[in-house]
This record gives structure tokens, C-alpha cells and sequence, in this order.
């Protein structure tokens, strides 16, 4: 079902129908849209958007429960603060 949803997305006709119109029908109107909106496509590639990743997956029994917490500070933010604080020390 997801593929067949994939295919609703409008990035993604307009994709597609920049491949089969402008790159193999050879239109040059639909091989510049299709450029533009693969340069999109790997932009937000680059700058991570897009559907979220599963970190963890697993069906609970009856009975279990599921507490989900919000870390405050991300691993890289931790990581910056521990080497600021290492620079601040050696000086």
C-alpha cells in the first residue's frame, strides 16, 4: 500500500513524469522541471527531510506499556558542550 501512496505525492509525479516526458519523450519543458525537482529532491536528502526513522519497533503483549520520553539535548548537541567545556578548561 505505501508504494502505491508514493506515487500520489506530487514530487514524486512530477519526477516521474520528468523522467518518461522530458528524458526518454525527449520534451525539454519537462526536462527542466525535472531537473528542478530532483535538485529539490536531493536538497532535502541532504538537509535530512523527509518521513522520520523508526528507532525502535517492537508489538506489545496486553498488560504492557510504552512511555515515550522526549531527550532534551541530542547526542550532538552533548558532544559540542562536553569539547566547549574541554577548551574552556584548557586555557
Amino acid at each position: 500500500m505505501r508504494s502505491f501512496l508514493r506515487f500520489l505525492r506530487p514530487m514524486a509525479f512530477l519526477r516521474r513524469k520528468a523522467v518518461l516526458s522530458g528524458l526518454l519523450g525527449g520534451n525539454r519543458k519537462w526536462l527542466y522541471w525535472g531537473g528542478a525537482a530532483w535538485v529539490l529532491h536531493w536538497i532535502g536528502g541532504l538537509l535530512g527531510t523527509g518521513q522520520p526513522e523508526a528507532k525502535y519497533i517492537r508489538t506489545l503483549e496486553p498488560g504492557e506499556r510504552l512511555l515515550v520520553v522526549h531527550e532534551s539535548e541530542s547526542p550532538l548537541a552533548t558532544k559540542k558542550a562536553a569539547r566547549r567545556a574541554r577548551r574552556r578548561a584548557s586555557r
